[in-house]
């Protein structure tokens, strides 16, 4: 079977999904520049980092939205004593402090530090003007991030010394969050972000039958269904930080992600009612939209009112069970809307497994990575000493896999490897026809092979992953793929 041929301007399902993420932000310019930024950092787990902090982030902003607190509603708020909720604010700052320390490169964490000491011993008031300026300078991410976790740390102390009061009123509550929303709105990298925003570095549709039947979509219906998924998973990942620590308790901001969790819920509920409902024609589209809708808003009141509600602290398990109850309505949610675009589901609580099975994920990117590396060898030994027309074939059959690969595989790759794949990708994809000339065919060779090489070393660490099921590749299956893309 022959692959269908990609035009010169077909657009793959990576950049889809990236003008969908792109779309979403207001900030491009700024986030751009802290993708590089990131992609230099080493520190292990970096893009897993920067997602806990900024789900902190975005949950201190919305704890300090009342109707994201399940408080009781028939006493008046003025008469309620906030330190509980103070308490949540202040273990949130705190780990956003220690996770700002693991982000920033310790020579430059050493060298604001220093910088900041020496300002506090001058007594030339010209010259501690002159270092305050550097000091709260953003003009990059490292910078910025250092900013930030300087202004929680004075935070942090203020909400000490008012834990230590008898009653935190209202009032004190509210002007600490005016501060702490304005530290992290006026920041230039690290900034809550709106309902429904993504990120390329962390945001994924983790699910094969999922992305696979997204590809077949036509764009006015795929587009809200990828920004329903997002949302569904997004929220997944930031549920699974709801747990206990290492003394078996839970930690006190449990309870502002589940702020920003039944934030992020109430979003997606007028986004399936308002955005996919009217773009969707099949009445099983339809209903499954309408359903997930209800279903969400509906539960979300219910959790708030039957699991969260307290006064004076509330039952210490409540958050985990609040998590539960909120990851058995959203992986219901995601078996909904995918048994309502014809992807097939099983019936009962294995379903949502069996939809975003890590294993068939590193299975699917396993396979993919084998027939990539297959064809780009046949590329560049066709490129190097082929006839024009097994150069033709050779990066006709790239040019198809790379749209094929870009539609799924390529989101489940790490996001420090997407970086070698877009250049190799922006490369075959312009190169319409095999460059004239023996110097221009070298480079391209040359190219293709060290690409495979980067495939070779991709694939073997896939193979060691612990979520892949210990069995070597189905050898039958890569070849009836490898086939496709190889015109007879």
């Amino acid at each position: 079977m022959t692959a269908p041929a990609p035009s010169p301007r077909a657009r793959s399902g990576r950049d889809y999904y990236l003008e969908l993420i792109r779309a979403s932000q207001h900030r491009p310019g700024f986030l751009g520049e802290r993708e590089r930024w990131l992609r230099k950092l080493e520190v292990d787990g970096r893009e897993e980092l920067l997602f806990e902090l900024e789900m902190l982030l975005r949950g201190l902003e919305r704890y300090f939205n009342l109707h994201n607190l399940p408080l009781d509603q028939g006493r008046p708020v003025v008469t309620r004593d906030f330190s509980p909720e103070l308490l949540d604010v202040r273990d949130a700052l705190d780990r956003a402090i220690r996770l700002g320390r693991h982000l920033l490169d310790p020579g430059l964490d050493q060298k604001l530090v220093f910088r900041r000491y020496v300002e506090s011993l001058m007594a030339d008031d010209r010259a501690r003007h002159e270092l305050l300026e550097q000091e709260l300078d953003q003009s990059t991410p490292g910078a910025s991030l250092f900013v930030l976790r300087q202004s929680f740390e004075a935070l942090r102390t203020v909400i000490d010394h008012l834990l230590g009061l008898e009653v935190v009123t209202f009032a004190a509550f509210g002007d600490v969050g005016n501060l702490v929303l304005r530290e992290v709105v006026l920041n230039q990298y690290f900034r809550p972000f709106r309902s429904l925003e993504f990120r390329v570095e962390y945001d994924r549709v983790r699910s094969v039958p999922v992305l696979e039947a997204l590809s077949t979509l036509p764009d006015a219906e795929r587009r809200p269904y990828a920004v329903a998924f997002l949302s569904l998973f997004r929220m997944l990942h930031s549920l699974s930080y709801v747990g206990e620590d290492d003394r078996r308790l839970i930690p006190p901001r449990a309870r502002v992600i589940l702020a920003l969790v039944r934030s992020e819920a109430a979003s997606l509920t007028h986004f399936l009612k308002d955005e996919l409902l009217p773009r969707v024609s099949r009445k099983a589209q339809k209903a499954g939209a309408l359903k997930a809708a209800r279903d969400i808003a509906r539960e979300s009141r219910r959790v708030a009112q039957e699991v969260l509600a307290r006064e004076g602290g509330g039952p210490p398990r409540a958050p985990l069970e609040a998590a539960v109850a909120f990851t058995h309505l959203l992986r219901a949610q995601v078996v909904r809307l995918a048994a309502s675009i014809d992807v097939p589901v099983d019936e009962g609580p294995a379903a949502f497994f069996t939809l975003a099975a890590q294993s068939e994920m590193a299975l699917r990117l396993r396979r993919d990575l084998w027939a990539f590396g297959e064809l780009c060898r046949a590329a560049d030994s066709a490129l190097r000493a082929g006839e024009e027309v097994e150069r033709d074939d050779a990066l006709f059959a790239l040019r198809a896999f790379i749209s094929y690969f870009h539609d799924v595989s390529y989101q489940f790759l790490r996001y420090q490897d997407h970086d070698t794949f877009d250049r190799f990708a922006a490369i075959v994809l312009e190169t319409e026809r095999p460059p004239e000339g023996p110097a221009a065919l070298h480079r391209l060779a040359m190219d293709v092979r060290l690409f495979s090489e980067v495939l070779e070393r991709t694939f073997a660490t896939v193979s060691r992953r612990s979520d892949l099921p210990a069995r070597a590749i189905d050898q039958r299956d890569a070849e009836a793929l490898l086939a496709r893309f190889r015109r007879s």
